[in-house]
């Protein structure tokens, strides 16, 4: 992605008067991005759309309180007059407007990953599901943070989604199917991606009504990361009040469950080098030995001691501390054992929306289709329910034998708190809880 450098000495010179005691921050952010949409139907590429932005703020921080002027366009004429508005919005003397007109753009040269999935993605989906209506988006960004003092940081994420629907095959006729694939865009997720598409395109049976009430379930194929998305990382956001705010170190869960929020995994949808503050990036304990063991923070909760979690939807959203890529480390269970010891219930390998409030502690989450267990063994297909609980009976719900093989789960791309929209991905075992609250959506 070309792009016209910004001149961050000057740009730093204008934020430092903003930033005159060690409380005060004062930075400029920028975002230079391209998404090219790909609309997929049955083998043949039937629309190509790109879209590119560009955009700035610049910010003052203090004790949690945040000044934020943001306006289009990513050159240094647009730089200047963002912190010249900041400054008067501040009280602060103006800077003196400069004569001239605005930068030129750059000629974009455009990117090579989104011809190559135009070529390659119709034939790669249309072997494994002949019948499908999908959308791909590659989207490409590069941010740039040049704070009132320090060195700035930049770093450039590219991700690629495919969204949709594909016709399966079932017993009682052809059956539509939602898919989801999120990963960071490379080469190396062609293999991945064959592999999802054949899974959701499998024969199965047309699945009958789960029913209502109380059950017993497995979380399976990295699908976990979704409930625990909900159940730990939104309540350990710094600033957020929930059920787990009061309980700093108090074990919530078996000894057994070690789970972290970690930006610094870049094969995973959410991760990054540098965080939209520019501070780096560090793996967060949530829980160790099933105890609360931290919070994801940002400069305005935790000052230069953030933990790298200081995150943008785009230039004109303020940073928040948001999470990232969810990993749970693996137990000693095989799914087999975890089968037998689930006896009666639902297993479930997808997990398409969740939400959870978080002053009840209330949680979410949808799955399209499960598999009954009875005794011990899968049996009939089941779906699409709801399945629902409160975070503390649910994370002392789960029992110790956690599976052994962490799966990514490509199902998680994007989290919408407040408005905001974030990438977001993660990496779970299978997990077993017990006495969770199903509705059947059939």
């Amino acid at each position: 992605m070309q792009e016209m450098p910004l001149d961050t000495a000057s740009i730093a010179r204008w934020l430092e008067p903003l930033a005159r005691t060690p409380d005060e921050t004062a930075d400029l952010f920028s975002e230079s991005r391209r998404e090219t949409v790909l609309a997929i139907e049955n083998g043949a590429l039937a629309e190509v759309a790109t879209r590119r932005e560009r955009a700035l703020a610049a910010r003052w921080c203090a004790e949690g309180r945040q000044t934020l002027v943001a306006s289009s366009g990513g050159g240094d004429a647009e730089a200047r007059e963002a912190v010249r508005r900041l400054r008067a919005a501040l009280g602060r003397s103006p800077l003196p407007m400069r004569p001239g007109g605005l930068d030129e753009e750059p000629e974009d040269e455009g990117s090579t990953a989104a011809p190559r999935w135009a070529r390659r993605l119709p034939g790669l989906i249309a072997r494994a599901a002949p019948r499908h209506r999908l959308t791909a988006t590659i989207a490409e960004s590069r941010r740039e943070i040049v704070p009132a003092r320090g060195a700035p940081a930049s770093f450039t994420r590219r991700l690629f989604s495919l969204e949709g629907t594909i016709v399966a095959a079932s017993r009682a006729g052809d059956e539509p199917r939602a898919f989801a694939f999120h990963a960071p865009e490379s080469e190396q997720i062609t293999e991945e991606l064959k592999r999802a598409l054949s899974a959701a395109a499998e024969p199965r049976e047309r699945p009958i009504p789960c029913g209502d009430g109380e059950i017993d379930v497995v979380l399976a194929e990295g699908c976990a990361v979704v409930f625990l998305h909900e159940a730990l990382a939104h309540p350990l956001e710094a600033g957020a009040v929930s059920p787990l705010s009061a309980l700093a170190d108090a074990r919530v869960a078996v000894s057994e469950l070690e789970v972290k929020d970690d930006p610094t995994r870049l094969d995973l949808f959410g991760g990054y080098e540098q965080d939209d503050e520019g501070s780096t990036p560090r793996a967060v304990r949530l829980l160790d030995g099933g105890r609360v063991a931290g919070r994801l923070t940002d400069r305005a909760h935790a000052g230069p001691r953030s933990s790298g979690h200081g995150r943008r939807g785009g230039a004109f959203d303020a940073p928040a501390p948001r999470g990232s890529n969810l990993v749970v480390a693996p137990g000693h269970a095989s799914a087999d054992e975890i089968a037998r010891r689930l006896d009666n219930g639902l297993w479930i390998e997808q997990l398409t929306a969740a939400s959870v409030e978080l002053s009840s502690g209330q949680f979410r989450l949808r799955f399209p289709r499960a598999r009954r267990v009875r005794r011990g063994r899968l049996a009939d297909e089941c779906g699409p329910g709801l399945l629902a609980g409160e975070i503390l009976p649910a994370l002392a719900a789960i029992e110790a034998g956690v599976g052994r093989e962490v799966q990514p789960y490509r199902g998680l791309g994007w989290c919408a708190r407040d408005g905001v929209v974030v990438p977001v991905g993660g990496a779970a075992p299978d997990l077993l809880l017990r006495r969770l609250r199903v509705r059947s959506l059939a």
